[in-house]
């Protein structure tokens, strides 16, 4: 987020409001006044907007933690995946049976990427299921992983 910028913005507008005042001392003091008041003002709203704007992406992203960072004094949503792990299974442990319907397509997918992982179809599709339901608060992404930082 370019907050000095919007501040250095803010200030010229202000600045030119004041040249309408003429030459005027006491209006020329307080201007001075109110831009000296409100640099520190607007970073602290800046950085409650940014606080705000990560509790919002947290609540749309439960696989992953978002911070608020300084940068160059400017605040940054840090956004990180929470890595889940997939719980180890035992082949004794396994008793229940799922029968899945899918297509050649898939089928042939989820053969193909077990094949690249040297699992078998049953250990890999255990390993995916098993990560999947392992996620936080039960939430699951559309496929996809994040990892960055949101700028604005």
């Amino acid at each position: 987020m370019d907050v000095t910028g919007a501040i250095t913005r803010l200030e010229a507008t202000v600045t030119g409001q004041l040249q309408l005042a003429g030459e005027d001392p006491a209006v020329e003091a307080a201007g001075e006044a109110l831009l000296a008041a409100l640099g520190p003002a607007l970073r602290q709203a800046a950085m409650s907007l940014a606080e705000q704007a990560a509790a919002e992406v947290a609540s749309q992203l439960p696989e992953a933690t978002i911070k608020v960072v300084l940068e160059d004094g400017d605040p940054t949503l840090d956004v990180q995946t929470i890595e889940t792990e997939a719980p180890a299974y035992n082949a004794k442990d396994l008793h229940a049976r799922l029968t899945l319907r899918l297509s050649d397509e898939l089928k042939g997918l989820v053969e193909d990427a077990a094949t690249e992982t040297g699992d078998s179809v049953n250990a890999y599709v255990i390993r995916a299921l098993s990560s999947v339901a392992a996620r936080p608060s039960g939430k699951q992404s559309a496929g996809s992983r994040l990892k960055g930082t949101i700028e604005s």
